[in-house]
């Protein structure tokens, strides 16, 4: 078995019961967030639209950057992350979500996109037209789920067949479906490895692919004259510190919830600190990187795109961005304590995903509000985050009270880098 291995002790755990508060909350969010938006679309069609299309980059992007984390950590054999990897895969429930969510964007394209009635240059209207951008976010985003539902169900299915004696009603039917076929627990988990190991960086490839065209799509083609190679890796790459981030407070979160906090070493909470932080500074890089290729190129068409943004009234936006997504959790999380504190780190974490929020606000709005008297945030941007809110979270919850929070099988190969001998089983038929 490849759990004869002393890291092999985490408990099979999951969230069996969710408060009355909670339970309540969640259909809460959603309800106001639809209403919030139905009144937006009645008072201001364009700015509803906009505001929708912010959220759905910023919930989205978190929610896979997050599962890219489960991934990254895989294909680098992370043994640190055996504690963590499961919670950051849990993100993977509200993507299906995201991806039907893409329709009202699609209904509203001729009011958010600029180029639908009139391509400017003539030369882009053979990429720039909506049955052709449809066309490819379905294919390149479905691939993209595809990959990471198929991930999710190989990293899970290990655990499902070991445990599913264990479970009961709707949650035992769930794992014998998960677990149709079940070949044997060893050569599972044999089996379960090789399909992680192969998807995984096809997933990487593919996520990197398909949100640079979501970049391109919905921030770069928003002012048509603007082109950019540094947006696409600036967008997936911010999506995966907000994560991070994300996994970071879901982890101290749950644990703290159902009484984990003992399993989970100290250690820990400073390799994913470090984490944050890691990136925090790499999305910094990518900000700058960005801004000195514009800076240097010092031609018109690349500059707008810049000035937009820190003209007034939205310079505060951008300020505020990017104190919240690199200065603060610099300097706050550049210590040891700050992320060995559970408390401590969960908080920096949040001013990281408020930063997120604000820039993909960031991205969007200057683009049609160019030389507003006021800044045009209110209700409406704020009521249309708690729609994606409430689903985001009710997406979670989904999946921690069906699975456990920890991953209980290891792969061999992350065994024998302990230093354990394992003989792995034969390729199963």
């Amino acid at each position: 078995m490849a759990h004869a291995t002393t890291t092999a002790d985490l408990p099979a755990r999951r969230v069996e019961s969710v408060s009355a508060g909670l339970c309540a909350a969640v259909p809460a969010l959603v309800a106001v967030g639809v209403l919030a938006f139905a009144a937006a679309l009645m008072t201001d069609g364009q700015r509803a639209l906009r505001a929708y299309l912010f959220n759905w980059l910023f919930f989205t992007t978190v929610a896979q950057g997050a599962v890219m984390l489960a991934v990254i950590v895989i294909i680098a054999k992370g043994m640190w992350s055996r504690t963590s990897r499961r919670f950051a895969l849990g993100f993977v429930a509200y993507l299906p979500v995201a991806y039907l969510l893409l329709l009202p964007i699609y209904i509203g394209a001729g009011d958010l996109f600029p180029w639908v009635e009139h391509v400017d240059p003539p030369g882009k209207a053979a990429y720039l037209n909506v049955p052709f951008m449809i066309a490819r976010h379905v294919i390149l985003l479905g691939i993209v789920l595809a990959l990471s539902l198929a991930f999710a169900y190989w990293s899970l299915r290990p655990d499902l067949g070991a445990l599913k004696d264990q479970a009961s009603g709707r949650v035992r039917a769930l794992y014998d479906r998960m677990t149709q076929g079940w070949r044997g627990q060893e050569a599972e988990e044999a089996l379960a490895h090789r399909r992680t190991q192969v998807i995984a960086p096809i997933l990487a490839i593919s996520y990197a692919l398909g949100f640079s065209v979501v970049a391109w799509d919905f921030v770069m083609s928003l002012e048509s004259h603007w082109y950019s190679t540094m947006i696409g890796p600036y967008l997936f790459m911010g999506g995966i510190l907000g994560g991070i981030a994300a996994t970071a407070i879901t982890t101290i979160v749950l644990t703290g919830r159902l009484g984990l906090r003992d399993v989970i070493p100290e250690n820990h909470f400073h390799d994913l600190g470090k984490m944050v932080f890691a990136f925090s500074v790499f999305w910094a890089y990518l900000y700058f990187s960005q801004f000195i290729v514009i800076w240097y190129g010092n031609l018109e068409h690349e500059q707008t795109f810049i000035a937009h943004r820190y003209d007034m009234p939205f310079r505060p936006v951008a300020q505020l961005s990017f104190a919240c997504m690199f200065v603060i959790p610099f300097f706050g999380l550049l210590g040891v304590k700050a992320k060995k504190t559970p408390k401590i780190l969960a908080t920096f974490a949040g001013i990281v995903l408020f930063g997120l929020w604000i820039e993909r606000y960031f991205l969007i709005y200057p683009s049609f509000y160019q030389g507003a008297p006021d800044m045009p945030f209110g209700w409406q941007e704020i009521g249309i985050a708690l729609l994606f809110a409430g689903l985001f979270l009710g997406s979670l919850l989904w999946f921690f009270t069906r699975f456990p929070v920890f991953q209980q099988w290891i792969p061999a190969t992350e065994i024998e880098l302990e230093g354990v001998d394992v003989e792995v089983p034969a390729r199963a038929p």
